[in-house]
């Protein structure tokens, strides 16, 4: 117990939480270093598991919602879409789009517009939660609303124009990415957030109160500040229909009837490749290199919507409960590493890599199999980490850190009796005067 708590031990686990956090604050604070910082931030080893290790085909189609492709048409046309899916008779109807203001060149396709949705019985319409802040000049106001960021208070809530905005609840469409950088992947999302000092629900949250209050409450009821998206799927697993089929008169609508509607972009044509309103999320095969985007908001939003109304949520490993696991793995590393370094010498640095490797791809196994099959998300970065650290931090302090503080130390109890050999010498003089 006594090596157990010494003070190598201790200066050495000191030492690799410091090294710990110049990698997190060093790449942060140097601009040359961005892009690393940006492509291990966005790294996850749980995405693996939705394109790696998942069996697809046990992943059935979430036969309650149907996307509906608005492509590039105009508000005319969407009012018309809107009139032959009401006839269909839908739970509810949700509008990924904003109509931001009224169109003077066509205000027949405002009026058509605004009266389709008047008789849409349920509707919901997206919103954005935003922040105004004041440019370097302080004459021009920015918004900035293109993803939900948890340190920043929003006060503006941007909606569509107020004629079309009178009958229907909305709900934010935020998606949680990195504003510096877009390409960020889309793994989480947040419920509810502060706006203007009121509660605004997500798009999503919105649309499951209409038709499932009570799964919208338990949602809610989670209080998780961000949830981890549980992915059923790309369009592949709804139901989708283009712009085109929607308004054809010899198209069957009667697939729509009691379903929830989700109508938003999926390009000018279903299968067409668009950058706007596209996100990388974990089902991107492509790890590295990357170059295109691989899913939609409004599908997203089905996921999103999916995971709610049938409860399976993805649980997370609190932050606290990960530090201390990184704390007590350290330290039962250093001291195996110090039991090792002083009995079995000739074999450490053999033994230490090949402890190193196992315990990595032991993490890795375990933060795969958990998330896959328990549905619960492991925190264990900060603990590959120091498993990857410790290693070299050791051998720094036995071989070099040690010597130095240990010479220094001696250095200053040299000095310090120096000056108590010299104090004892002068006090005989000093009496005598």
């Amino acid at each position: 117990m006594r090596s157990f708590f010494s003070l190598d031990n201790l200066a050495i686990v000191l030492a690799t939480c410091g090294a710990v956090a110049l990698l997190y604050v060093v790449p942060k604070n140097f601009d040359f270093l961005n892009p690393m910082t940006q492509a291990l931030g966005d790294f996850d080893m749980t995405d693996m598991v939705f394109t790696q290790f998942r069996d697809d085909s046990k992943v059935t189609v979430d036969t309650n919602i149907v996307i509906v492709n608005i492509g590039d048409r105009g508000r005319g046309e969407i009012a018309e879409m809107l009139v032959r899916i009401n006839h269909a008779e839908p739970a509810v109807v949700g509008i990924d789009a904003f109509f931001r203001a009224p169109k003077e060149e066509d205000p027949e396709s405002d009026s058509a517009l605004s009266a389709a949705m008047a008789s849409t019985k349920n509707l919901v319409l997206a919103s954005k939660v935003a922040f105004k802040e004041e440019a370097q000049e302080g004459v021009v106001d920015q918004w900035v609303a293109s993803a939900v960021e948890a340190d920043r208070v929003f006060d503006t809530l941007e909606t569509s124009h107020p004629m079309f905005t009178a009958q229907a609840p909305m709900g934010y469409a935020n998606l949680i990415i990195d504003q510096e950088a877009a390409f960020m992947t889309v793994r989480e999302v947040s419920f509810e957030e502060e706006c203007a000092g009121r509660k605004e629900h997500s798009f999503p949250i919105r649309i499951a109160q209409v038709i499932a209050p009570s799964k919208a409450a338990a949602a809610l009821a989670r209080h998780e500040t961000h949830e981890v998206i549980n992915f059923r799927g790309g369009l592949e697993k709804f139901y989708a229909l283009d712009a085109d089929q929607v308004l054809d008169p010899e198209t069957d609508l009667g697939l729509l009837k009691g379903k929830v509607v989700l109508m938003g972009f999926l390009g000018p044509k279903i299968g067409d490749q668009a950058y706007s309103d596209n996100f990388f999320t974990p089902l991107n095969r492509h790890y590295a290199g990357r170059s295109y985007p691989d899913m939609y908001g409004v599908v997203i939003h089905a996921n999103v919507l999916s995971m709610i109304l049938s409860g399976q949520f993805i649980n997370a490993m609190p932050f606290w409960a990960s530090m201390v696991l990184a704390l007590l793995v350290l330290i039962l590393n250093v001291n195996l590493f110090t039991f090792i370094y002083k009995h079995y010498e000739n074999w450490y640095d053999t033994l230490a890599i090949v402890t190193q490797l196992g315990q990595s791809l032991l993490i890795l196994y375990l933060t795969i199999v958990v998330f896959d099959t328990y549905q619960y998300k492991l925190a264990l970065t900060p603990t590959l980490i120091g498993v990857a650290l410790v290693g070299t931090i050791h051998d720094l302090y036995e071989d070099s850190l040690k010597k130095i503080i240990l010479t220094a130390w001696a250095k200053i109890n040299r000095r310090r009796a120096s000056l108590q050999s010299t104090e004892r010498t002068s006090a005989p003089s000093s009496e005598k005067q």
